[in-house]
């Protein structure tokens, strides 16, 4: 049997709103095996020799070091900044103190390739308009009970830019999520006024690590209020999918339940990705990248 893309309900919704909720996209028992296969990520991986690299999207906090910044081909663990004490010490086990894991579980791991490589997400993309998507970065969002960092209003195309913008995220939940363990809220259409005016890059050839610069010509968009997000119902197994240009953002998960998410994000390989991306794939031998084209 072909996959079968969106429908055209589902096509004008995203067209719409910059995002879609597809529920029970995953199966109850794929939703189990992500799930188990994240807590054994979580239980396998060593501190002995870890960087204990914490992870920020607060605009003034993002990493740089190289246990970050050359993770593409790679799985990482990345801690949630209020894990640590004064001391830097865990406050917590480590299996609670990650605040995310990637960036090349599509990969690497065959129980999250499986959900990403496949022929119902290539039929996605190229019912989205995708002429050759590439998976550029794939990620486990963990959201800790009571620490899970706030992540403010924001576009995705800002951190993995391409000339034009073309990022979308594939972003699936691996447990149910509400306003008390920090689900996802959008500004329903601003993928259309919002432009993308900055972009997250390597600064100084890597030496300062990560930083923003404001793209000539482009006039920032405006800061969204409060009563513009929505926050739909999102259950586990529901795919979303968000434009790279939608404004959208979670709270801080103060709550004693995680908020499991797999995500990966697809750019546009017939547009531009350069070197002044932090997330850099590494070359091939005939002097390109080796990006994983979605649709083989």
């Amino acid at each position: 049997m072909v996959a079968q893309g969106l429908t055209r309900e589902q096509l004008a919704a995203f067209e719409r709103d910059g995002f879609l909720l597809v529920p029970g996209e995953l199966s109850p028992e794929r939703v189990k095996a992500l799930f188990d296969e994240t807590a054994k990520l979580l239980a396998d991986f060593q501190l002995s020799d870890h960087p204990l690299t914490k992870f920020s999207t607060e605009e003034k906090a993002h990493i740089g070091d190289d246990y970050f910044l050359k993770s593409s081909d790679k799985v990482r663990f990345f801690f949630e900044p209020d894990a640590f004490d004064e001391r830097g010490e865990l406050t917590r086990p480590k299996e609670r103190a990650i605040n995310k894991i990637g960036h090349a579980l599509h990969n690497l791991n065959k129980v999250f390739r499986s959900d990403t490589i496949n022929d119902r997400n290539r039929a996605i993309a190229q019912s989205i308009g995708f002429k050759d998507p590439l998976v550029l970065q794939s990620m486990i969002i963990c959201k800790q009970p009571e620490i899970g960092g706030k992540v403010p209003s924001h576009q995705d195309s800002v951190f993995l830019y391409t000339r034009p913008p073309s990022a979308v995220g594939f972003w699936y939940a691996l447990e149910d999520c509400t306003a008390e363990n920090g689900a996802l809220s959008f500004v329903p259409g601003s993928h259309k006024w919002a432009n993308i005016a900055k972009r997250m890059i390597r600064v100084d050839g890597n030496k300062q690590g990560t930083g923003f610069i404001k793209l000539d010509g482009i006039e920032p968009p405006r800061e969204p209020v409060e009563k513009e997000f929505i926050m739909p119902a999102c259950p586990a197994g529901t795919l979303v999918l968000i434009h790279g240009s939608l404004l959208h953002k979670s709270e801080t998960n103060k709550s004693q339940k995680s908020r499991y998410a797999y995500t990966f994000h697809m750019i546009e390989g017939e547009y531009e990705y350069d070197n002044l991306n932090w997330l850099q794939v590494p070359p091939t031998e005939e002097g390109g990248r080796d990006f994983t084209h979605l649709c083989g």
